[in-house]
């Protein structure tokens, strides 16, 4: 099944589109609706991840509706064994948001999207205290260092899903070149011990010494 196409009931298909960590122009909105119109049943949903779903899609119109989504230069994808899209808050607009969140979720985004993992992966990237519990419900969430102004603190191998866990914050102040090694790393830990259909936190928790090797990396990026 090519990325982005999601077989549902009544043999039906959803086309998931992905935005800019969430954000579309009115340009591909207009597309979008267009394509929904005329190839589906007229809905669209927006998902948990910011991306967009067009409904309902039947076998003999999937591959016109995919060529049109080509032809608009949208992009395509968001499902199978690969790091999904990343996601962000509204604090780069938002009066509580501590720094421009949308401009690292899209460096992050740009850098670890797509890449094969054993089942997937989860980034999201928050602004303030108020999106604790959305820092701590990814594989790898990330928010702002409340003790050391301009640096970021990460929590790792959160879960929503049917096993849902928290994940383990990592009280280790990074600047922002240091998060991106930090996140290549456990990328690099999960691609290497996990197996598929295991998430980052089955593999962690199987393995404690890997926490420790995470621990220990992260503690290495500061020292340098």
């Amino acid at each position: 099944m090519v990325s982005g196409v999601i077989h549902q009931k009544n043999n039906f298909y959803t086309i998931r589109i992905i935005g800019n960590c969430g954000e579309f122009s009115a340009e591909e909105l207009i597309a979008i609706a267009q394509i929904a119109s005329t190839y589906g049943n007229g809905k669209i949903t927006a998902t948990s991840r910011g991306t967009i779903e067009i409904e309902q899609i039947s076998p003999d119109n999937l591959e016109i509706a995919l060529e049109k989504i080509k032809i608009n230069n949208l992009r395509l994808g968001g499902t199978g064994t690969t790091v999904r899209a990343v996601i962000s808050c509204k604090g780069t607009t938002c009066t509580k948001g501590l720094y421009d969140v949308h401009a690292l979720a899209t460096e992050l985004d740009n850098l670890f999207y797509g890449q094969t993992v054993p089942k997937k992966l989860k980034i999201g990237v928050f602004g303030c205290i108020n999106s604790l519990g959305k820092a701590k419900s990814q594989d790898i969430g990330i928010m702002p260092s409340f003790k050391n102004p301009h640096k970021f603190e990460l929590y790792i191998g959160g879960l929503l899903g049917n096993s849902p866990v928290y994940g383990q914050h990592i009280d280790i102040a990074l600047n922002k070149e240091q998060l991106i090694y930090a996140i290549k790393f456990i990328i690099e830990i999960y691609q290497k011990n996990g197996k598929y259909p295991q998430r980052l936190r089955k593999v962690l928790d199987a393995n404690p010494n890997l926490w420790q090797e995470i621990n220990n990396y992260l503690i290495e990026l500061i020292q340098k």
